[in-house]
């Protein structure tokens, strides 16, 4: 057996979790002997860089480095890669530009926790389904033969910052990129793209776009593509979707009416087709039995604005995907209505947790105590708020970045404050301390059919509003709510979408939303959610069961 390499045979000594072998010395070697078999030996190692070689092939014993993190192997000359690269679960980091690869294994879908995924300058006609990859972060494609993006691109990446596929051969975008709600960075000039999708326009924190060199046919928004004008493009964007969701509801009622006039059985409420196929809200009143949140005199100093309502009979388990996709709703209207929090913020919770009435109040950080998302000991906001400060720096000065990013951000908005904002229930538990956290125990999953939606904010109750009409506008849309052929005392369950004679028809839901008041310390009524003159979008019908 070949004796190991002097660099390889040190890492061994020393335990190393680190090497690099790159340079003319290296490139000779493998040109005559191959890449060292000892390093895949070196079962410590959590970084390895292999960069600016000949080397040709990768040994499928790469497989049993199991606790790298990083692995870059950049300006080689390989052509495919083994299978076990599966079997990297730590994997955060793969470099593998500037190769010859022209197919990657269906294995690369394993690597789950991987962020940087780097394959730009190779000869790649198609990319394995990434759906997976729900960590990953940088998406980088560059200078490839793709016709398109991969399978998956727009689903599960909530972290997702930047894809990078500029000089390929792609002919169209997903419609769906506006899924990507932390996508700031997208390049994807120099392909054959005849259009860009509308909705591209719905991205929330998208802050760089090239699409220069491309074969875009409307003549103004080509214009703006090549001339880099992103905020009028994106403008343009924006009125040309609202121009064909215009379009989309008068084809609709067209449509209808046509059928009307063939003599079939249509009641005045459907023919509006377009309301009826977004779905119908409907408001029950229980006087005595609803909620009440009694607002007290030390928050109106700090954060004194607070609206909720209660959605009843949801079914967040349709579908495998359905939580996911409420949970990132919540999130993207954080970024956008909520203006990443400085206007208002969100809570939602599992009203079985809930007992009311419930108190919104503010205390001093010591003495306010609750157990935060995800955690299981309660702790004290003060030492939760130092715990966050510090982690906020210690992540800062890692990444090496000037500003402070994720739940760390909202930080600020609490910057100053004697006392901090809290919701209790009448068992005394902290079930919200807006803006920073909800409690665990009051959190939402699957099983939950009836949620308690709290929004507050430090600028008006306008605000409040707003921002609560845009969430159950958007629930009604993810299709959660009640079919509407479903008795309101019965569990959700699908739809019978047939009409009788085996054809199929929109399947229509009703988002039950119960009134919750909120009364000043004194019980003096303050606000009443919702009431006549709230949801006035025109987008669903309001069916009011109080009037």
């Amino acid at each position: 057996m070949a004796f190991a390499w002097p660099e390889v045979s040190t890492a061994r000594k020393e335990k190393r979790k680190e090497l690099t072998l790159h340079g003319a010395d290296i490139n000779e070697r493998i040109e005559s002997g191959g890449l060292d078999e000892h390093i895949f030996k070196l079962n410590l190692l959590n970084y390895l860089d292999i960069s600016k070689t000949c080397l040709p092939n990768l040994s499928e014993s790469i497989g049993k480095l199991t606790e790298l993190m990083r692995l870059s192997l950049g300006n080689n000359q390989l052509t495919s890669l083994p299978p076990t690269i599966g079997n990297l679960s730590k994997l955060k980091l793969l470099d593998l530009s500037n190769n010859k690869l022209e197919s990657l294994p269906e294995e690369l879908s394993q690597l789950t926790h991987l962020e940087t995924l780097n394959l730009s300058v190779n000869k790649l006609t198609r990319i394995p389904a990434i759906g997976k990859l729900a960590a990953l972060a940088i998406f980088d494609v560059s200078y490839n033969e793709l016709t398109e993006l991969p399978d998956g691109m727009s689903e599960n990446h909530e972290y997702l910052t930047q894809i990078r596929a500029g000089h390929n051969k792609l002919t169209e975008l997903p419609e769906d990129l506006s899924n990507l709600v932390r996508l700031t960075t997208l390049d994807v000039s120099e392909n054959k793209l005849k259009d860009l999708p509308l909705r591209l326009c719905e991205c929330p924190k998208l802050k760089e776009f090239n699409g220069k060199g491309n074969c875009i046919g409307e003549r103004r928004l080509a214009k703006m593509v090549d001339q880099g004008q992103f905020k009028v493009m994106m403008t343009y964007l924006s009125a040309e979707l609202q121009k064909q969701k215009e379009r989309e509801g008068k084809s609709d009622k067209k449509s209808k009416s046509k059928k009307k006039k063939k003599g079939k059985d249509k009641d005045d409420e459907e023919i509006d087709l377009a309301k009826n196929m977004i779905s119908v809200l409907r408001f029950p009143l229980e006087d005595e039995s609803g909620v009440t949140v009694s607002v007290q005199v030390p928050v109106v100093t700090v954060r004194p604005y607070i609206v909720c309502c209660i959605v009843r009979h949801l079914n967040l388990k349709k579908s495998l995907n359905m939580f996911k996709h409420f949970i990132t709703l919540q999130t993207r209207l954080h970024d956008t209505v909520c203006q990443k929090r400085q206007a208002a913020t969100i809570a939602t919770h599992d009203m079985k947790f809930i007992k009311g009435p419930l108190t919104y109040t503010a205390e001093f950080p010591q003495l306010l105590k609750i157990t935060p998302l995800f955690k299981f000991k309660e702790v004290s906001a003060q030492k939760l708020m130092r715990e966050l400060v510090e982690e906020a720096e210690a992540l800062r000065k890692e990444k090496k970045r000037n500003t402070i990013s994720g739940i760390h951000k909202y930080l600020e908005l609490l910057k100053g404050k004697v006392q901090y904002p809290c919701l209790r229930d009448a068992s005394d538990q902290v079930i919200s301390f807006p803006p920073i956290t909800n409690s665990d125990k009051t959190k939402i999953s699957d099983e939950t059919t009836d949620i308690l939606i709290e929004v507050t904010s430090s600028t008006s109750l306008d605000v409040c509003k707003n921002v609560m009409e845009e969430i159950l506008k958007e629930t009604l849309l993810l299709g959660i709510g009640r079919p509407d052929n479903t008795p309101p005392s019965t569990e959700p369950k699908e739809a019978d979408t047939s009409d009788g004679a085996g054809a199929t028809k929109p399947e229509k839901f009703i988002l039950v939303v119960e009134q919750v008041k909120i009364v000043d310390h004194e019980g003096a009524l303050k606000v009443l959610y919702p009431s006549r003159t709230d949801l006035t979008c025109d987008a669903f019908q309001v069916i009011r069961n109080y009037d």
